[in-house]
């Protein structure tokens, strides 16, 4: 019994111990989230002080420099700290030795007085006194840079200046350079601008011819400051500034041309003696040459400067322009005299016979083209030496300024052409740009001969893209003589399309200007490129071929505007036309055709009654608002349809289209999840159909607000008013039906609608009934809790219906047309499974509202989506309005081993979530916008191969 009973025990404690771990609760504290702090370095308010006493304290200069630095670290200060701090400067810079300190405490004296804002009487006195006995040339110098930067602050109180300009003036005799540069930087800075500024430009001119050319080169500096502060410079310092042009120094010779230019440009027609003649000329043109001279300096800095002003001296004399194509000076190195001048010079000798003169054959002297010449030698071919420059930024500053001067000179546009031509054979692709659009930029004055089409055609040979694309936009532009030109034109282009078939919409513009430009040589062409005889029939060319649409496009815009061409053309031609007119909209003109053969469609007349029946379709939607729920959505249904359809059909109207579907899109999703209380409340039990429809409806708003461009005022307040209305729907399904936290959201939405009613004050927009309402109760409301917001306007979301739209504007949207990679093919890429396999990526984005947002987007047969940002040097502009680019990349394309080849879509899209607040949804797709359809690329990652 005993031993029963022991047992008993131990199974009743055994059974407790068990109950115990089992039943036993451990409650483990979630260990805090380790939080950053990040503490911004204050300035306590006794570092200052400490400073300061250890600035009394320190026995060296060391010690006194270390602390001075630490003090400037520490600003800005306190403007006690900063009146103790000033007074013990200004007795701590008479007792110290080293001239670095002086100069570092009259830094620090400087901020403190721009710190403060102190009286500048009192600080330039205090400045003053403290360096009336200084010598060191540091000091001096870091004295005029203190006042300098003091003088810009007082540029409104002139009497201030006077004190400083009159130091800088005492210091300009120190024998240091630097000392000297920065008073005649201070003098050129502060100096007043009135009829005493005689005296100040006399006085910067005397150092124009200093020992030291830096100097010289801030007494020149200080003329082009005076100037640029409306001082008027007289011809007197325009020899001033031609003597400081054979300058020793590069520096020098380089601030003196910009001297001369600016001198040019205000006293451009002031007659000047030449040196060693009696004749004048204007002191522009005198001033051409001298710039001109200037290319052939041994500095590569003063001839790429030379090269850069020649382009801007536009009133320069015609015959100045011309010599600078020229190398030759003149006959034999002797001046021409016309015989006007011949018979002068007879009539003031008293001379009056014409016959021969004794020893008029005798052999002359022969003078130096510099004692003879109106332009000194260098000015002759001037443009030729800098074309032919060895260095790559004259040739690019040369090409630049020919083409200014030609742009508003025609006749020197037509001698400058040779050479513009031959910069085609540089060696270097940025001057080959250069000269290609510097040529189309002149190309309205020019008619380009077949010997000059020889030596561009051969730009199409280049690898670069570029070049090539270039030299399309220039044949474009330009005229031709002859038709063995035009012809030399049409065999290139279609052997470059051979070469580089990525080219071919480049060569089709192209081809459609030189056709519509050149519809005469275009006529005798016909028969050859069409291949048409007259008695035998050829076989009808294929018209997906590359090379018969170029030819196609090239005669079809060039019978746009040369009738007799259209009977030329056979029926199988007149059967391409219809094609391509109908697949290439842009490139193939409409032509009156007088064949029965075929129906005449007026495309005009064709889009005015599909624009006639868009609006009859807004109308019977605006005429239906008083219709019950079920027919409202029967015709908004059919409307919807319709407008589709519209938009496929008609490019023209695409916009607007696909513009009114989607809020008549939008209008149908709100009224079928508010459509009455009762099925409102209903549908929040069903979780995933609302969710569906409210995810498809924030979708809709989305592409609303940013995939269209164009709109009105009115257009816009509509569109973000349905936007807040749906962000409040949002609001209400996250309260009602679901268990997440919707005080984020709410802020949010909030905050949107602040945002939408400022903009429709500022605006003067009306507002909708049912956001007028919502506006009310919301200034109603005392606590902004999700909860109370959302029982103070859920009624009010399905009381109203959305307003119609009406389309009064010309509305774009953002769109896009991938070109490369084409149509899917049976042959699959291959690539070693985790590398990487580059696919060449061609398409046009338009109307793109931000195109930072613009991304690439790459799915992957396993629903994996890649978002690829494009750099922003791959995007290149076509146009002048910025709404078009082109996007020629490479995208990276990169998987793990598959069983088989699968199709990879690559495709482009708006990427918003950055912009967009993600109220209440975590799918990105829902901020994501697709610009087009995607491509499919047949891709086959293969197994990596390991070694024997």
């Amino acid at each position: 019994a005993l031993s029963f009973l022991i047992l008993n025990i131990m199974a009743a404690i055994i059974k407790k111990r068990a109950l115990a771990e089992y039943s036993h609760v451990i409650q483990e504290e979630k260990k805090p989230v380790k939080k950053f702090r990040l503490v911004k370095r204050a300035v306590s308010d006794n570092v200052i002080e400490n400073e300061i006493g250890m600035l009394k304290a320190a026995t060296s200069s060391n010690e006194s420099f270390a602390v001075l630095l630490r003090i400037s670290e520490a600003f800005p200060i306190e403007v006690e700290e900063g009146n103790i701090l000033y007074s013990l400067l200004l007795e701590q810079i008479v007792k110290e030795e080293e001239p670095a300190v002086r100069a570092k405490i009259i830094s620090l004296l400087g901020d403190i007085v721009l710190l403060l804002k102190q009286d500048p009487k009192k600080s330039t006195d205090d400045f003053i006194s403290i360096l009336k006995s200084e010598n060191s040339h540091a000091v001096i110098k870091q004295a005029v840079v203190t006042l300098l930067k003091l003088g810009k602050q007082w540029m409104n109180q002139p009497k201030y200046l006077s004190p400083l300009i009159q130091f800088a003036k005492l210091n300009l005799g120190d024998t240091n350079h630097l000392v000297q540069s920065r008073c005649i930087q201070l003098i050129g800075e502060l100096s007043s601008i009135s009829q005493q500024s005689e005296q100040t430009v006399k006085l910067v001119i005397e150092y124009t011819s200093h020992q030291d050319p830096r100097v010289r080169t801030a007494a020149l500096e200080g003329l082009l400051r005076l100037h640029e502060r409306k001082l008027k410079l007289g011809p007197a310092q325009y020899l001033v500034s031609c003597n400081a042009l054979n300058d020793d120094y590069e520096m020098v010779r380089k601030v003196a041309l910009q001297l001369v230019f600016v001198l040019s440009q205000d006293h451009s027609e002031h007659l000047i003696t030449i040196e060693g003649s009696k004749e004048q000329i204007r002191l522009v043109d005198d001033a051409f040459a001298k710039v001109c001279n200037a290319i052939n300096d041994l500095s590569v800095s003063v001839r790429t400067l030379a090269a850069q002003i020649l382009g801007k001296m536009t009133d320069v004399s015609q015959r100045f322009l011309e010599q600078t194509l020229d190398k030759k000076l003149m006959s034999n190195m002797r001046r021409k005299y016309s015989a006007h001048e011949r018979q002068m010079d007879l009539v003031v000798s008293g001379e009056w016979a014409t016959g021969k003169k004794w020893a008029d054959d005798a052999p002359k002297e022969f003078l130096s083209a510099e004692a003879i010449s109106l332009i000194s030698t260098g000015a002759c071919g001037a443009f030729v030496h800098g074309l032919e420059d060895e260095f790559m930024e004259v040739r690019l500053a040369s090409v630049e300024s020919l083409c200014q001067l030609t742009v508003c000179n025609p006749p020197f546009a037509l001698l400058s052409l040779d050479f513009l031509v031959d910069m085609f054979n540089d060696e270097i692709e940025e001057v080959r740009l250069k000269a290609i659009y510097s040529l189309k930029k002149i190309s309205e004055y020019i008619i380009l001969r077949e010997d000059q089409l020889e030596t561009i055609l051969a730009v199409l040979e280049d690898f670069s893209l570029d070049s090539r694309e270039g030299l399309h936009e220039l044949l474009s532009a330009c005229r031709l003589s002859t038709k063995a030109g035009l012809k030399m034109c049409i065999d290139n282009l279609l052997e470059n399309l051979k070469r580089y078939p990525q080219d071919r919409r480049s060569i089709w513009r192209c081809l459609k200007h030189l056709g519509s430009n050149h519809p005469e040589l275009t006529l005798m062409l016909v028969p050859e490129l069409l291949t048409i005889h007259p008695y035998f029939d050829a076989a009808e060319p294929d018209v997906e071929d590359p090379a018969y649409t170029c030819i196609l496009i090239l005669i079809l815009n060039a019978a746009q505007k040369c009738d007799p061409m259209l009977p030329l053309l056979e029926k199988s031609t007149l059967r391409h036309y219809y094609y391509l007119r109908d697949s290439l909209p842009s490139l193939v003109p409409s032509l009156k055709l007088n064949d029965d053969t075929f129906e005449q469609i007026d495309v005009a007349c064709s889009l005015s009654k599909t624009t006639q029946f868009l609006q009859e379709v807004l109308i019977r939607l605006r005429v239906s608002t008083d219709l019950e729920s079920s027919s409202l959505l029967h015709l908004q249904s059919t409307a919807f349809s319709e407008l589709v359809k519209i938009a496929e059909i008609e490019p023209g109207l695409c916009a607007a289209a696909s513009f009114a579907s989607l809020y008549v899109k939008c209008q149908m999703l709100f009224s079928q999840i508010v459509a009455n209380p009762t099925s409102w409340t209903i549908a929040l039990q069903h979780k995933t159909n609302t969710r569906s429809l409210l995810e498809r409806l924030l979708h809709c708003t989305v592409r609303l607000s940013y995939m269209f461009s164009g709109l009105s005022k009115e257009e816009i307040g509509v569109i973000r008013q349905l936007r807040l209305k749906v962000l409040f729907l949002n609001l209400v399904y996250i309260v009602r039906g679901s268990n997440t936290s919707a005080l984020a959201i709410c802020e949010h939405v909030m905050e949107e609608a602040d945002r939408v009613q400022k903009f429709l004050i500022n605006e003067g927009l009306e507002r909708d009934p049912v956001v007028e309402s919502i506006f009310k109760e919301l200034e109603n409301l005392e606590d902004a809790k999700p909860g109370v917001v959302v029982r103070s306007i859920e009624s009010l979301l399905y009381a109203h219906r959305l307003p119609p739209l009406t389309l009064s504007s010309e509305v774009k949207m953002a769109s896009a047309v991938i070109y490369d990679p084409t149509s899917p093919t049976e042959l699959a890429l291959k690539f070693t499974a985790g590398l990487i396999l580059g696919v060449p990526f061609d398409c046009e984005v338009q109307n793109i509202p931000d195109i930072r947002t613009l991304r690439i987007k790459v799915k992957y047969p396993d629903q994996q989506v890649h978002l690829i940002v494009p750099n922003l040097v791959d995007l290149r502009p076509i146009g002048t309005d910025n709404s078009c680019y082109r996007l020629l990349t490479t995208v990276l394309i990169s998987h793990q081993v598959w069983s088989e080849a699968c199709h990879v879509e690559v495709g482009l899209v708006i990427n918003l979530s950055e912009m967009e607040e993600t109220y209440g949804t975590k799918q990105e797709d829902l901020y994501t916008i697709e610009l087009c359809k995607p491509v499919k690329v047949y891709v086959c990652p293969k197994s990596v191969r390991k070694g024997l």
